[in-house]
């Protein structure tokens, strides 16, 4: 097997699938003590001290694994976790990024996620290229999510936010060397983390992008003549304890190839809007997307596609 993915809709060939089970939120990491999340809403950024109820896990566990099961039926290779212990990876693109032949572990602010490649041991008999990224220390240290990133082409576009900073961009260009540009973005209206529940790129030069915090002049300034699929409203999905994510999370789709996309079966004036510009629709439950903070793009990572 190999790693190689330049983009978010080339026919995908294998992905990592999150897991619920053995979850656990890292209530006490540290990335609450620093000023990463200074100012933010904890309705988008809060945690629970609490383990999650059997409906959550039960749900969730049910819509990941109708998600592997269509994947697989397309003759998709699947990845899950492997581990007994706690972890957080639920969604599994938050720390993996997949660019080229490399697969990056990112600085992320939250410790508790540091060695999430670790629950993936078949990535390390793949032929590609492992980054292990320094721990960051402080907020000056080189700080990001792989989730606040989107590849397009030899493009990469890096969300400023409270999980990326500007030497997380620097340090990422450095990595990627002359064959990606980062693409350093700070036009945004939503400041407070990851890109793919305001931005993705769906096919060729079409991108979805969030009518309610975008508009074209703060589109990155490649994409602006871009073929833009306006989304101005989402279903927002009932949550457990809080909304770790807001209705937006409902954009968050997965292209399998640049006709094919996997939405949330709720989303249904999103579903139609995509059918009338010919794309092919798979409607599937997220039931616990706002609960977990994870749509289908949040949950896989992907590391080949044509």
């Amino acid at each position: 097997m190999i790693v190689s993915t330049t983009n978010e809709y080339g026919e995908l060939r294998s992905a990592l699938v999150g897991a619920v089970d053995n979850f656990a939120w890292p209530v006490d990491d540290t990335a609450f003590n620093t000023d990463v999340y200074e100012n933010t809403e904890y309705s988008e950024t809060g945690f629970i001290n609490q383990p999650l109820s059997n409906k959550v896990i039960n749900e969730a566990k049910e819509d990941l694994q109708k998600l592997v099961e269509t994947l697989e039926g397309r003759g998709i290779k699947v990845y899950r976790p492997t581990t007994n212990k706690p972890h957080w990876a639920y969604s599994a693109r938050d720390i993996l990024l997949t660019v080229g032949n490399n697969v990056i572990q990112c600085p992320t602010p939250f410790t508790t996620r540091a060695n999430e490649i670790d629950l993936y041991p078949e990535i390390k008999q793949m032929e590609c290229n492992i980054i292990k990224a320094p721990r960051p220390n402080s907020i000056d240290d080189p700080m990001f999510d792989a989730a606040n990133v989107l590849k397009v082409g030899d493009k990469l576009v890096y969300s400023l936010s409270h999980s990326a900073n500007e030497a997380g961009a620097t340090w990422l260009q450095e990595q990627v060397g002359t064959a990606f540009e980062v693409i350093k973005w700070h036009e945004v209206k939503y400041k407070i983390t990851h890109i793919d529940s305001t931005l993705l790129s769906c096919g060729k030069n079409t991108v979805i992008a969030n009518g309610e915090r975008l508009n074209v002049d703060t589109l990155p300034a490649f994409m602006r003549d871009y073929k833009i699929i306006w989304v101005n409203d989402c279903v927002p999905r009932e949550f457990d304890y809080f909304p770790f994510c807001s209705k937006w999370i409902g954009m968050n789709v997965l292209s399998l190839d640049p006709e094919t996309i996997i939405v949330d079966e709720i989303q249904t004036n999103f579903i139609e809007q995509l059918k009338q510009v010919k794309f092919n629709v798979i409607a599937l439950p997220m039931r616990q997307s706002r609960t977990l903070g994870g749509g289908f793009h949040c949950v896989t990572c992907d590391l080949e596609r044509s």
